[in-house]
C-alpha cells in the first residue's frame, strides 16, 4: 500500500515539473530592454544625437536629431526607478504650434520580426513640456499596422513611495512586428506665439521594454496560462489517482 502511494505522488510531481519546465521555457524567450548597457549615473541625464542600441535592439529617429531629441537618464525630474531609462522628446514649433511627424523607431538589430509584450512609461521633463498621451504604432511583418494610444496615470512623486512608471501591456496582436514607433502628443503648449523661433517638446520616459520572439496571432481563443495550468494539474491528479488505484487492487 505504501509503495503504491509513493508511485502516485511521484507521477503527479513529475507531471507538474514537466509543466513548469514548459512554461519557464516559454517565458525565458522574452527579453527586457532595460538600457543598463548604456548606464547613466543617478541624478544625471545625457542627450543622445545618434541612434542607440540596447540588448541588440535599435532606437533611431525618423527625422534629424535637431528635430527629434532624446536622451538617457537616471532619476531625473520626477521619473524615478533607480535605473537608466530612455527619454523621447517630440518637438513642437512655437510659432505654428505644429508637431513634427518624428516618432522614434524601435527595431531588431538584425531586422527580424519580434513581439512586443510590455513596457514601463512615465512623465518626464518640465510640466509644460510633458506629453499627455503616447501613440505606439506597431508595423506588422506581413503588412499593415496596429495603434495604441496611452494616457499617463499622473503619478510623479520622484523618490516617494508611489511608482512613477506605469506598466503598459500589449496583447497577441503585437506578436509579429517589423518595427514599433513611439510618439509623444498633446503637450500643453502656450497659446501665445513666441516672438523668436523655438520649440516646445512632448517628452516622456520609457524603460523595461519586454520583447520576445515573433509569432502569428492565433485564429481561435487560447485559454489563459492559469487555465492551462489547471487542466494539466487536474489531468495529472487523475492519472496519479488512477495509477494508485490500479496498483492497490493488485
Amino acid at each position: 500500500m505504501a509503495h503504491s502511494k509513493v508511485i502516485g505522488k511521484l507521477s503527479l510531481t513529475t507531471a507538474l515539473a514537466a509543466l513548469i519546465a514548459v512554461l519557464s521555457s516559454t517565458a525565458a524567450q522574452a527579453l527586457v530592454i532595460d538600457f543598463e548597457d548604456n548606464s547613466i549615473e543617478p541624478n544625471h541625464n545625457e542627450d543622445v544625437s545618434k541612434p542607440i542600441t540596447s540588448q541588440d535592439f535599435l532606437f533611431k529617429p525618423t527625422l534629424p536629431p535637431e528635430q527629434t531629441q532624446y536622451a538617457l537618464a537616471n532619476n531625473v525630474f520626477e521619473a524615478h526607478n533607480d535605473s537608466t531609462y530612455f527619454i523621447i522628446r517630440n518637438l513642437v514649433d512655437d510659432k505654428t504650434l505644429e508637431s513634427f511627424i518624428n516618432p522614434v523607431i524601435l527595431s531588431k538589430g538584425d531586422a527580424t520580426p519580434f513581439s512586443l509584450v510590455s513596457f514601463d512609461l512615465a512623465e518626464w521633463g518640465e510640466p509644460q513640456d510633458q506629453a499627455q498621451t503616447v501613440e505606439v504604432v506597431g508595423f506588422l511583418a506581413g503588412g499593415g499596422s496596429i495603434t495604441k494610444i496611452i494616457s499617463f496615470d499622473g503619478i510623479t512623486d520622484g523618490g516617494g513611495l508611489l511608482k512613477d512608471f506605469q506598466t503598459v501591456m500589449f496583447n497577441q496582436q503585437w506578436g509579429n512586428l517589423s518595427r514599433v514607433e513611439f510618439k509623444g502628443l498633446e503637450a500643453p503648449v502656450s497659446e501665445e506665439l513666441s516672438e523668436q523661433p523655438g520649440f516646445q517638446v512632448n517628452s516622456f520616459a520609457i524603460d523595461n521594454i519586454e520583447v520576445g520572439e515573433a509569432f502569428e496571432e492565433p485564429q481561435t481563443e487560447v485559454p489563459e496560462p492559469s487555465s492551462i495550468l489547471g487542466i494539466f494539474v487536474l489531468g495529472a491528479v487523475g492519472c496519479g489517482s488512477s495509477l494508485t488505484k490500479k496498483i492497490t487492487q493488485r
